[in-house]
C-alpha cells in the first residue's frame, strides 16, 4: 500500500522533534497458559479483544497482537529516540542507541495515567550482529538483513533488532514489498520466552511498524492465531511505491543469552497489490537459556582456586 506522502513527511519530522511515545509491549496482554500453567493445552487464554471495558487501547485488552498507530503521539509501539552512536565502518549499525519511554494509554477504567507521561530511559548497547547480503525473495535479490543483540541498560534485558534494507545496490530489484517480517525461536524446551515489542527511527527511510503480533500470520486480513514460537511485524516496506525502504523493529525478551538458529529470520510478500506471494528465511540470533555449569565444572574451578592460594602462599613465605 503506498504512503501518503504528507504521512511520510509527519513521520520524518518526528525524528528530529521531541514527541510523545510508547513502549515496549507485551505480545500476550492477559493471556497466558491458562489453571494448569502450561502452555498448549486447551485451558490456555488467547483469545483476541478489547477486554471487560469494551474499549480497545485500554490496560485489560486480551491480545496475542498490539497495533501502533500513525502518529508518535498515539503509537504505544513507538520508542523515541535520542541519541544513536553508528558504527564507523556501517552507518547500518548502531553501537549504541539512547531513547525515552512512555506512557501509551489514555486514561481510561483502571485509572491508568495520561499518555505521554515519562516513564523511563534506556541505552541499547550493541552485543552482537549480523549481517546478510543479497537476500532474496523469488528469483530477485532484494536487498539487505541486519540482525542485532542489545543488552537494554534500564533493566539488563537482551533486546534482538531487525532491520531490512531494501534495494540500495545497483544490483537490487526495487519492487519487492516486504509486508510480514518474522523472528522465530521463543520456545526453547519447556521454556517459552516472554516477548515485548517496539519499533524505532534509525534512519530516515525506516517505516513504521503497524503491529506486532505473537503468530505466524502470513494474511493482511482475520486475526493472527496464537504461536508462542514466532512474532510477525507487520508493515510495508517497498522501494518501488516511495515507502521507506527499512525499518527498525525490537524485542525485548527474558532470555539470559542468544544462539545462532537456522531460518530464525522470515520475511513475506502478500501480494498487496497483486504481486506473487514469496516468503523466504534466512539463519539469525535467538533467544536461549544461559547453560549451567554442571557439578564437575564447579569442582575443577574450586580446585583451581585452591592451587591459585597454594601458590600464593608459597610466595609470601618464601
Amino acid at each position: 500500500m503506498k504512503l501518503r506522502a504528507t504521512a511520510l513527511a509527519a513521520m520524518l519530522a518526528a525524528i528530529a522533534a521531541p514527541a510523545q511515545a510508547g513502549d515496549f509491549t507485551s505480545l500476550l496482554e492477559n493471556t497466558g497458559p491458562g489453571p494448569d500453567l502450561k502452555w498448549g493445552t486447551a485451558d490456555d487464554t488467547d483469545a483476541i479483544g478489547p477486554g471487560v471495558d469494551g474499549i480497545l487501547g485500554t490496560a485489560d485488552d486480551t491480545t496475542v497482537k498490539v497495533s501502533g498507530a500513525n502518529q508518535p503521539a498515539g503509537d504505544k509501539l513507538y520508542l523515541q529516540t535520542n541519541n544513536v552512536v553508528a558504527s564507523g565502518s556501517n552507518a547500518n549499525v548502531p553501537l549504541s542507541i539512547d531513547y525515552s519511554a512512555t506512557e501509551w494509554r489514555t486514561a481510561a477504567i483502571g485509572g491508568t495515567v495520561p499518555r505521554g507521561t515519562p516513564t523511563a530511559s534506556g541505552t541499547l548497547s550493541l552485543i552482537d550482529y549480523h549481517v546478510t547480503t543479497g537476500i532474496t525473495l523469488g528469483s530477485d535479490t532484494i536487498g539487505d538483513a541486519y540482525d542485532f543483540v542489545f543488552r537494554d541498560s534500564r533493566d539488563n534485558s537482551l533486546v534482538f533488532g531487525t532491520r531490512f534494507v531494501l534495494g540500495q545496490s545497483p544490483s537490487y530489484a526495487d519492487d519487492a514489498e516486504l509486508n510480514f517480517m518474522y523472528r522465530y525461536g521463543f520456545v526453547e524446551g519447556d521454556k517459552v520466552f516472554d516477548v515485548k515489542a517496539a519499533w524505532l527511527f534509525y534512519g530516515d527511510f525506516d517505516l513504521r511498524m503497524y503491529n506486532a503480533s505473537r503468530s505466524d500470520v502470513r494474511s493482511l486480513t482475520g486475526t493472527p492465531l496464537l504461536d508462542l514460537n514466532a512474532v510477525a511485524f507487520q508493515a510495508d516496506v517497498n522501494l518501488s511505491e516511495g515507502n521507506p525502504f527499512s525499518g527498525m523493529y525490537l524485542l525485548k525478551t527474558d532470555a539470559t543469552d542468544y544462539k545462532w538458529m537456522a531460518d530464525a529470520i522470515g520475511y513475506y510478500q502478500a501480494g498487496e497489490e497483486g504481486q506473487a506471494l514469496l516468503y523466504s528465511s534466512i539463519g539469525g540470533f535467538a533467544p536461549t537459556v544461559a547453560a549451567v555449569p554442571e557439578p564437575s565444572e564447579y569442582a575443577m574451578f574450586l580446585a583451581g582456586l585452591g592451587l591459585i592460594g597454594a601458590v600464593v602462599r608459597r610466595r609470601l613465605r618464601a
